[in-house]
């Protein structure tokens, strides 16, 4: 059980950095001039760091309750997934689905879910 803690943990911790990897890369695929995937690019892993840090993060000063949180993550892990396939990227869109089911099914397993 306790190795499937730290799987749990670490899967977490690797789909929150797939999440702003995706966001930036959802910002350079936009059908978009240069200039405004730059920026996009840029602002997107920016809120979505924000928000994590505010409200997601064990020692978030507005922290959500646990039911809260898992809405959170599946809507922010969604629009991931949409974006990514809307650029283009299907194939990484179905990954990151997949993998973020996997962590869903591991967290309740374990109980952190």
């Amino acid at each position: 059980m306790r190795s499937l803690l730290g799987l749990n943990a670490a899967l977490a911790f690797l789909l929150e950095l797939a999440l702003l990897v995706a966001a930036v890369a959802i910002g350079l695929l936009l059908p978009a001039p240069l200039a405004v995937r730059i920026v996009v690019a840029v602002v997107l892993p920016v809120l979505v760091i924000a928000f994590w840090a505010v409200a997601m993060a064990p020692r978030a000063p507005r922290r959500l309750a646990p039911s809260r949180r898992l809405i959170a993550q599946t809507v922010l892990f969604a629009l991931a997934v949409v974006g990514l396939a809307v650029v283009g990227q299907v194939v990484w869109a179905l990954v990151l689905a997949v993998l973020v089911a996997v962590r869903i099914a591991l967290g309740v397993r374990v109980g952190r879910i």
